[in-house]
């Protein structure tokens, strides 16, 4: 893998490490809704003049939109308002065994021994961060939630390869516009003139963070895994907790007392070991693919010998 792909998965993951801690603060003026419909109108209105999409695009922006910016980033948006930056940036790492179930369930493969071992490790470290006294249940289901529709845009974002930025940018969350727009007028009851009044010192920065760094984030990744593959990105995101824990204790003075160490030690251990048993189930079947295309092809070659052959005799 190149430099600029280690160094460019590298910068995606301090954006997301510290958006936590900063998305909090947008959150303390603005309700999640509402602030990603703000966030979503600015983005798209940026980029919707550049992008010229073909009409199979909008079908795979529409499902990108449905399954990242509207379930996804609900989900982890309304877990922000219950749960401190560090306790976040924690659960967030569960990606990685939710991801490996998945991918069992998915290919109807058996859970070896490292296996259940890794995912055992990381959900030990979740249960010892909800000891926690002013842990929300309700924040960390939310949260573990959220992991599984990201697994889910992991594999939408491997097909996304052929499509250009603005339509990427615009589409993903134009399509999104609609859901969150309705949850923040129905669901959240938001007056917009109540905008005026808002801290715009304090939920100004957070907003622009999010709708300059999250969207370059968001297209380097989907960019990153359609040119290098899963197995090779997909390592990276466990140094996320590293820069989320940090933005916690800076921005928020967040206590990172023994239950998020030993947390975080069990959880970043399981995703290791998580990692490695994901990469093999990528390549076993990166194999059976190849091997299922190379008998399809002898099994042609051989079927026009005899056609050709048929044809001499007649």
């Amino acid at each position: 893998m190149k430099l600029s792909a280690v160094l460019g998965a590298l910068l995606v993951v301090f954006i997301w490490g510290v958006n936590p801690a900063i998305s909090k603060l947008g959150l303390q003026e603005i309700p999640p809704y509402t602030f990603l419909t703000i966030r979503y109108a600015i983005t798209a209105a940026i980029f919707l003049p550049f992008a010229r999409p073909y009409k199979h695009e909008l079908k795979q922006m529409f499902i990108v939109a449905l399954t990242s910016n509207v379930i996804t980033n609900l989900l982890i948006y309304e877990a922000y308002r219950d749960l401190s930056p560090s306790a976040c940036s924690l659960l967030l790492q569960t990606e990685g065994p939710i991801s490996v179930i998945m991918a069992c369930i998915w290919a109807k493969e058996r859970i070896n021994f490292k296996q259940s071992l890794s995912i055992m490790l990381s959900f030990i470290g979740v249960a010892v961060i909800m000891g926690i006294p002013q842990m929300s249940f309700v924040g960390v289901a939310l949260i573990l939630l959220s992991r599984i529709f990201w697994g889910i845009c992991q594999i939408v974002f491997k097909d996304t390869k052929h499509i250009s930025v603005p339509v990427f940018a615009a589409y993903s969350y134009l399509f999104a516009l609609p859901f969150t727009a309705t949850g923040s007028i129905f669901y959240e009851h938001y007056d917009y003139r109540e905008l005026a009044n808002i801290d715009w010192g304090i939920a100004g920065w957070p907003m622009a963070f999010e709708v300059v760094a999250l969207t370059i984030a968001m297209f380097m990744w989907q960019r990153l895994i359609a040119v290098n593959g899963v197995n090779k990105i997909a390592p990276f995101s466990t140094l996320r907790i590293i820069f989320g824990i940090a933005a916690g204790v800076i921005m928020f003075d967040d206590d990172v007392n023994w239950q998020i160490m030993v947390g975080s030690i069990l959880v970043t251990w399981g995703v290791i070991l998580t990692m490695r048993e994901f990469n093999i189930i990528l390549k076993s079947h990166a194999k059976s693919i190849v091997v299922y295309r190379r008998a399809r092809r002898l099994f042609m070659e051989r079927r026009l010998k005899r056609i050709s052959l048929r044809k001499k005799h007649r």
